[in-house]
């Protein structure tokens, strides 16, 4: 549709066609002119409207026709005997009518015609005469002067408003080219700052590992939590570049809402310091099962908006609402966030939509941050075509409403109770011992709506009275209480649970007696933890199982696995990580020896390099696509690659992957994508969460999520083992410029492992360098930048993050073809390599 502007100038034009057709039309019945051209000038008009009614055509076809039509009836009504002397007068109204289009040739059509009825009423209607009369002449003349300086006139506010929208071009392209180059240096800084950072990290984490002493264990955590609060401040940062630089690609792909918001969930459940603030969440039942859209910047999102009400919100509560809306396209997902904080004045919420905007600037201020949580947000919700709209009155919270369009690809209700005939259910819960009505507002809405979305039998108490008449008056099946009415009367209540199912709602800090029957739901409380218990209970859909599968460890026996990678660095890494699974794992150096490979064993998984000489990823691919008229059509084959770009996963699903994991390969990643990826029956869990797992759950922040069960929440992914790497060699590879900490995630924790790595980086050293100075002096950039780009990902792989920055930038230039750059850093990269090298082997 055409922009609101042009379509109230487009309806001006055809009003003023209408009328001036109109006008000429009884002319030329008054006035006994030719009446054949009257049905020409109403089938010009009635074009006109079609085009404007139905938006047919481009803007300046419609332009067009309007001022010819105008043009020919100027002309028309200017060639008659009787009109002579005033066609400067509609010549003038013609001016100034079709002034607003900006088009200066209309301007000469109209003066060339001018002259040409002039012309016409000298040679052929001898109107103009030597021989007329002073006082016609004079009338003649000043016409002509009219028509000339208005025509002239016009033509000049055309060119000074032609030069203004110039400037304002110039300005904004200016503009355009400042933000950039903010959005670079961030990018830049970003970049310096996150090795020294993750080295803060790696260091708390390790040195924790090693049980110091309290008073040093509290400084290491202290270390630690503000390392990582910077950490999420770069990771801001460099989300911004990427919508400032429009890089920005959505995602489109199935996923459960309800992962989503039990990722949210969980990670505002462990980062939240104020424990008496109530957060509740709350999820329209019917909400379908599986959408497509991008379930991590929808997550990314929430838990901007949900950190900053936490943020600014001092007493009383956060809610956080999901609901939905059918459309034609599938459905509008619709998040409603209210808090009870400062709220904002009008002129705020204004300014609210700036970068970098904070409502409090002083030097007091309520909270921190870089002012880019909300351009963030909305960033990310413009780029998948969605928006926010912020409500809010000083003293009185902000209301944060979300609206995002979203595929449908199961109908299903999110939430399912197979047996909700059969439950009935108490809730107790004391009013008055929340210090706003909005919190109470929540919690009722919550029930509300899970009493409603499931068909649930289910009633409230607000005093204990009335949960005495409840159990009178009904067959309760469960009772949820909160933890101070447990307090006041546990007695009654342990008696209670004998015959009924009685749920507390707790502190996280709460625990019950060891020889208590009471179940306990720890705050924040949601609609997916009552869904969780209820069904967890009902023993139906696996419940208690799938909620334990994504902290338990599992293994994949019995799976043939070809790990294809031109590096033989990569090989041996995915090799020892995907054999800890239990996998079978075969490697080879090429995309040609792959195909040769698989047309000989039957692989149920396949890993491949993106980035290799010869047949890269994707020709490799599709051969093996290829091979026996398509045998392995359905065949796992995930992309082995350092481009973790937005969009990376579409970019590669679009060329026939089933998924990627990006290098150096992350555990978590890994494990995900094997669920996803391969049967359910070559997945084997063990009986229990190991010790290390469940230690690692109470620390993590961001869990990874899981898509395995609708309507349930999922579990953080199996943590990795902190290898006890010792003291002295650990502060030497440090002060080497190598983030132990990363070398180890990436080499599955292990210390033995992690150094057979090592050995393996100095060992490759010389024919590396011999491959890619040869490649430099030869001039041949393509493959130059297909080797720097293994030794970014090999360096990475050892936690060398320095390294592995310079290899990626002239990983780029090579593959821009950049030679003035290559030439001016390859031999600071060699340096840098030879260095490493040398201190890694000493060490």
């Amino acid at each position: 549709m055409r922009a609101e502007e042009q379509t109230s100038k487009h309806l001006l034009l055809a009003v003023i066609a209408t009328v001036f057709s109109v006008a000429m039309n009884l002319m030329t019945v008054f006035m006994g002119w030719e009446l054949w051209v009257i049905p020409l000038m109403a089938a010009g008009c009635l074009s006109v409207w079609v085009l404007h009614i139905g938006r047919i055509g481009s803007g300046t076809l419609y332009e067009s026709l309007c001022a010819g039509l105008l043009l020919l009836e100027y002309f028309f009504y200017s060639v008659h005997e009787t009109s002579l002397f005033d066609i400067p007068n509609i010549a003038g109204i013609l001016v100034f009518s079709l002034f607003i289009l900006n088009r200066k040739w209309i301007l000469h059509a109209m003066f060339a015609l001018y002259v040409l009825a002039l012309l016409y009423h000298t040679l052929v209607l001898h109107t103009i005469t030597p021989a007329m009369e002073l006082h016609d002449a004079l009338r003649l003349g000043l016409g002509m002067v009219v028509v000339l300086g208005g025509t002239s006139l016009a033509r000049y506010w055309i060119n000074k408003r032609n030069a203004q929208w110039k400037w304002y071009e110039n300005v904004l392209a200016e503009l355009e080219t400042v933000g950039k180059q903010n959005a670079v240096f961030l990018s830049n800084v970003s970049h310096e700052l996150r090795t020294p950072i993750n080295m803060v990290i790696g260091i708390s984490e390790v040195a924790l590992g090693k049980d110091p002493p309290k008073d040093i264990r509290s400084d290491l955590m202290s270390i630690e939590m503000a390392g990582k609060r910077l950490s999420s401040q770069i990771n801001n940062m460099m989300d911004y570049t990427e919508i400032v630089a429009g890089t920005l690609i959505p995602a489109k792909e199935e996923y459960m809402i309800t992962s989503v918001l039990n990722d949210v969930i969980t990670t505002t459940a462990l980062q939240t310091n104020r424990q008496h603030l109530e957060l509740v969440f709350d999820i329209d039942p019917k909400v379908p099962a599986a959408l497509v859209g991008d379930a991590e910047k929808i997550s990314h999102v929430l838990k901007i908006l949900v950190e900053n009400s936490v943020k600014f919100t001092e007493e009383g509560g956060v809610n956080v609402r999901i609901g939905y809306r059918q459309e034609a396209y599938g459905m509008n997902l619709i998040i409603d966030i209210h808090d009870t904080g400062i709220g904002m004045t009008d002129a705020q919420l204004v300014k609210m939509y700036d970068d970098f905007y904070q409502a409090d600037t002083g030097s007091s201020r309520f909270a921190g941050g870089l002012g880019l949580g909300l351009p963030i947000a909305r960033g990310l919700l413009d780029a998948m075509g969605g928006f926010i709209h912020f409500d809010s009155k000083r003293k009185q919270g902000l209301h944060a409403h979300i609206v995002i369009p979203q595929g449908v690809v199961d109908q299903r209700p999110c939430i399912v109770l197979p047996h909700a005939d059969k439950l009935c259910i108490g809730c107790y819960f004391k009013p008055d011992k929340y210090a706003s009505d909005e919190v109470r507002g929540y919690y009722d809405g919550l029930i509300l709506s899970l009493i409603k979305g499931l068909n649930i039998q289910g009633y409230q108490a607000h005093n204990f009275e009335g949960l005495l008449k409840l159990q009178r008056s009904y067959e309760l099946t469960h009772v949820f209480i909160a933890q101070p009415e447990y307090e006041e009367n546990p007695a009654y209540y342990e008696e209670l649970a004998e015959t009924k199912s009685v749920i507390v709602i707790a502190e996280r800090e709460f625990v019950l007696n060891s020889g208590s029957r009471l179940l306990v739901i720890h705050k924040p409380f949601s609609a997916l933890s009552v869904a969780n218990l209820l069904n967890g209970e009902m023993g139906e859909r696996g419940f208690m199982e799938d909620q334990a599968a994504g902290r338990r460890p599992f293994t994949c026996i019995g799976v043939r696995a070809l790990a294809v990678d031109d590096e033989e660095m990569n090989l041996v890494v995915a090799k020892g990580v995907l054999g800890s699974y239990g996998i079978d794992v075969d490697t080879c150096l090429s995309g040609r020896e792959a195909v040769a490979r698989c047309e000989k064993i039957p692989y149920d998984i396949v890993f491949l390099d993106h980035m290799m000489p010869g047949f890269d990823g994707v020709e490799t691919l599709k051969r093996i696509r290829e091979i026996r008229g398509g045998v392995y059509q359905d065949l796992p084959i995930i992309a082995l690659t350092a481009n973790t770009v937005s969009g990376a996963r579409e970019m590669f699903r679009s060329e026939g992957f089933t998924e990627f994991v990006p290098k150096p390969i992350e555990r978590s990643v890994l494990e995900r994508v094997l669920r996803k990826a391969l049967p359910k029956s070559c997945i084997r869990y063990s009986a229990k969460p190991t010790k290390q797992d469940v230690s690692k759950e109470e620390e993590t922040a961001a869990p990874e999520k899981e898509e395995e069960d609708r309507g349930l929440a999922e579990a953080p992914e199996a943590a990795q083992p902190k290898a006890d790497f010792g003291a002295s060699p650990y502060g030497r590879l440090s002060e080497a410029g190598i983030n132990v900490k990363l070398g180890l995630d990436y080499c599955a924790g292990e210390e033995a492992f992690y150094g057979e790595m090592l050995q393996l980086f100095c060992d490759q050293c010389a024919d590396k360098q011999a491959e890619i100075v040869s490649l430099y002096e030869s001039g041949d950039w393509g493959e130059y930048a297909v080797k720097v780009h293994a030794l970014k990902s090999t360096s990475l792989t050892i936690g060398a993050e320095a390294l592995s920055a310079q290899a990626k930038a002239l990983e780029l230039a090579g593959k821009q073809g950049d030679a003035d750059y290559i030439r001016e850093h390859h031999p600071a990269l060699l340096r840098s390599y030879t260095e490493l090298c040398e201190q890694i082997a000493a060490i």
